[in-house]
This record gives structure tokens, sequence and C-alpha cells, in this order.
């Protein structure tokens, strides 16, 4: 999503379309131009695509804004080629409420043919001059690939419906996969049901791959990103899952190495080297928290200026570095510094550093802490083999 350009922003949601969604309209210009009038035809087939994904992102403002009622914040939609994304900051708590965010999506673009379809009817009987049923409906068949009117009203009734039962395909993480998650976690645990639902996702995968091993480049596409986004969100479930019972306070190494402003580069690089530390606070002479020396940003100016200089000089300064509590769950700091983006965290009390916690603390717990809790659940599963007295 980093090479996205930002269109507008409405309801406090960032609409941004992916620079590759240009060869879409461009595919859409090419499938349309080999009429009598190629550059009509192409122009036509970029109105076609453009209108296509006014659809999409109507679908996927009804997930926003169905998440925004849960106060569950939407920051930005994204346009790509095989479709749209809605970004979640976190999944609502409660199953009932992911059942409604993933089928609001579909909902809209059932209510688009619902208004759509009798003008397109309409439009295209007007057109037929005899004939039953069977024939108006072979008519708007043949209309549908034509430039016009009536065939670009079939084409759009006909996609919202088709763009509606295809994303309540149980493909996790597509609205169907979601709408199967939810439904299963009203009846078991969360990350139980997130499994199941990834798996079911994987074999609609690999059926959406062998349909789309027939010359469908798009099918296989979805197909793919279908495989990766399921074990994505799977990782993601099950890392909430092992550090939602922890507290950051528990998590803070007591034998962590400090830096202070003083400091040559080269003490930093002689730390990295002699211990698995990677990323230090730094403090004053007074010994206030002032900064964070990571490992990325002291490679970064080792190459750019070598070892001259002190810490101070390529510090990140305490400001910008995101603070939680103590009490905070390990799960909410994951969240944090992934919606920041920083491998770092203050812990903080009343204006008091207590700590760091890196991405490669959380990190270690998630194997370590979830090895345990694998465990404790299997054999929680196991029957019991105690007699009965």
């Amino acid at each position: 999503m980093g090479s996205s350009m930002r269109l507008f922003r409405i309801w406090g949601i960032d609409v941004k379309v992916h620079w590759s969604f240009v060869l879409i309209l461009a595919y859409g210009a090419f499938l349309y131009s080999g009429r009598a009038n190629p550059l009509a035809g192409a122009l036509y087939g970029i109105v076609v695509i453009l209108l296509l994904f006014v659809c999409v992102l109507l679908h996927e403002f009804g997930h926003a804004l169905t998440a925004k009622y849960f106060k569950v914040n939407v920051p930005t939609i994204t346009l790509l080629p095989i479709g749209g994304v809605a970004q979640l900051e976190r999944m609502p708590r409660q199953p009932i409420q992911e059942f409604l965010i993933a089928i609001a999506g579909p909902a809209v673009n059932f209510a688009l043919t619902i208004l759509l379809l009798p003008v397109a009817l309409l439009v295209v009987g007007l057109g037929v001059e005899s004939g039953g049923i069977s024939s108006l409906l072979r008519y708007a068949q043949t209309r549908m690939m034509t430039p016009s009117l009536d065939g670009l009203l079939v084409y759009l009734a006909v996609t919202n419906l088709a763009l509606g039962l295809f994303n309540l395909l149980p493909a996790f993480p597509m609205d169907g996969g979601r709408v199967l998650r939810s439904l299963l976690a009203m009846a078991m645990p969360y990350v139980r049901a997130t499994r199941i639902a990834v798996m079911v996702g994987r074999l609609m995968a690999v059926l959406l791959a062998f349909w789309g091993l027939g010359g469908n480049i798009m099918l296989l596409l979805i197909a793919f990103f279908v495989y990766i986004g399921g074990r994505g969100e799977l990782e993601a479930v099950e890392s909430r899952y092992v550090l939602k019972d922890i507290r950051a306070r528990q998590a803070l190494n007591s034998e962590t190495r400090q830096l202070f402003t003083s400091e040559p580069i080269d003490k930093a690089v002689d730390l990295i080297m002699t211990t698995y530390q990677a990323d230090f606070p730094i403090f004053d002479l007074g010994s206030n928290f002032v900064g964070v020396l990571t490992r990325p940003r002291l490679i970064s100016v080792l190459r750019s200026q070598g070892r001259e200089g002190r810490i101070v000089d390529i510090m990140i300064p305490a400001q910008e570095v995101p603070v939680v509590g103590p009490e905070t769950t390990l799960a909410d700091v994951w969240d944090r510094m992934l919606d920041e983006h920083s491998r770092v965290v203050a812990v903080m009390e009343q204006g008091r550093f207590l700590g760091l916690l890196t991405l490669d603390d959380i990190s270690e717990l998630i194997q370590v802490v979830g090895a345990a809790k694998e465990q404790e659940d299997k054999q929680a599963r196991q029957p019991s083999t105690t007699p009965v007295l």
C-alpha cells in the first residue's frame, strides 16, 4: 500500500488509489478498443472501469461506515486493480459486529443491483421490437459489451450482483470468510474460528487458482491475495491471543543497557557487537530519558557518515517515541507499534521512564509464550481419562 496516492478525504477516511490502478484502466481501454472507432471504444472502456470502481468504493464505504458505527476507526480506503481495501485499525471485539461489518459491503452491491437492474431492463426493453423474456435477456447480453447507455446500465447491474455474490464466497480474508469466522466465533473461541476460516479460505484459493489457470489472471491474483492474506490474519490473531494477558511491566528487561547523549557513536557499535541488545534508551547527564537509538537508525548513520559524532546527534528524540503505561497489554503495545511504524515503545509511569519494549522483545514472547499456550490448548481439548467410580 506504500505506493498509493490520496484522492480525497471524506467522513474522516482518506481515499487512496494504488499506482497499479492504471493497469486496469489500460485493460479496460484495450478491451473496448477493437470497435469501428478505436478511440471512442477505448474512452468508453475507461469510463466503464471508473464507474465499476465507484461501485467498489461504495462497497468499501459500506464496510467503513458500519465499522465507524461500532467505534472502529477506518483511516484509509485503498483502490487496487483487484478491488478495494478498507483498513480497520482493529477488528471489533464482538462476532456480531464483525458479521455486520463484513456483510455491509456485499449488501451495498445488492442494493445497487436493485436500483440499476429495473432501469437497465427498461432501457433495454425499449430497444427490443418484439419477443418475450428470452429475447430481452439475449438482447441485454449482446448490448452489455456494446458501447452504449443501455449496455453500460446492464453491465453495472450485472457486475454489482456478481461482486456481491463473489465477495460472499467463504475465502478468508474476503467478506464471506469474515462472515464465516464471525458465525463460528459465536460458538467457539475466536482463534479456533479464525483457523477454520483460514483453512476454508485456502481451499477456496486453490479452487480459484485452478479456475484462473484457464487464462483468468484476475482470479489468479485474487487466489494469491486470499492465501497470503489469510495467513497474515491468522498470525495476527494468534499473536494477540498470546499477548492479551501479559502487561508491559511484566515484559521489561531489567538488564537493558543504556547510553548517554555525550557518548560517541562507537559506544553503541561496541554494545551491539558484544551484547544481544539492538535498541538503546538514551539519557542525559541528569539521568532523564531523552531518546532512543535503534539498530536501523545506527546502521543508516554508519553508512552515511561513519562513526564520527555523538549519540545525541543521531538518536530519535523522546517526543517521537510512542509511550504506553505499565499496565498496557502487550497486544495493545504491539498494535501501537504497527500503527505508528515504530520498532520501540517507551514504558512510562507518571513521567518516569521504566524501560523500552521492542519488536524483538514482542516477537520472542510470541514464540515462547505461544508455544506454551499451544500445548495448554492441546491438553485442554484432550478428553479426560480419569475413571469414574
